[in-house]
Order: C-alpha cells, then sequence, then structure tokens
C-alpha cells in the first residue's frame, strides 16, 4: 500500500445510518408486498384467462350438442327411435 493512499483512509470519516436514511435513494427497502401495478396486471391476466375458458367450454358445449343432435337426426333417419 502506498503512503498515499494511507494518509487518504485516515481522512474517511463513516457516515451515521441515519443520516444514510435520509438519503434518497441510498437504501433500498425490502418489499412486504406485490408492486400494485404488477397486481392489476396479474388480475386482468386472471380475468382474460377465465373469459377464455368460459368461452371454450361453451363452445364445447355448444358443438356436442350440434353433434348429438345431427347423431340423432342421422339415426331418425335410419328408422331408428
Amino acid at each position: 500500500m502506498s503512503r498515499r493512499s494511507t494518509e487518504h483512509s485516515a481522512d474517511l470519516a463513516a457516515i451515521d445510518p441515519a443520516a444514510l436514511g435520509q438519503v434518497i435513494g441510498g437504501r433500498i427497502s425490502p418489499r412486504t408486498t406485490l408492486d400494485p401495478v404488477l397486481l392489476e396486471g396479474i388480475q386482468q391476466l386472471a380475468q382474460a384467462i377465465m373469459s377464455v375458458g368460459q368461452s371454450l367450454a361453451a363452445a364445447k358445449q355448444g358443438s356436442t350438442q350440434q353433434t348429438m343432435q345431427l347423431f340423432q337426426q342421422l339415426m331418425e333417419r335410419r328408422g331408428g327411435k
């Protein structure tokens, strides 16, 4: 270590933690909750997924009903019940 770096290190003083707490951007406090914007985005995504699921279920039910009606018509034409 050079003499010059030793002289400078003696001039440095510790900064009081209370003073550091007042510095904007000096410390980052850990988050205990989700960012509100992120939470809103997740909620919107969940609603969109639920809507798509309901639409698919309704489409599948409608398709199944149409298939059953078609099958019933074919059976009637063949002389079934």
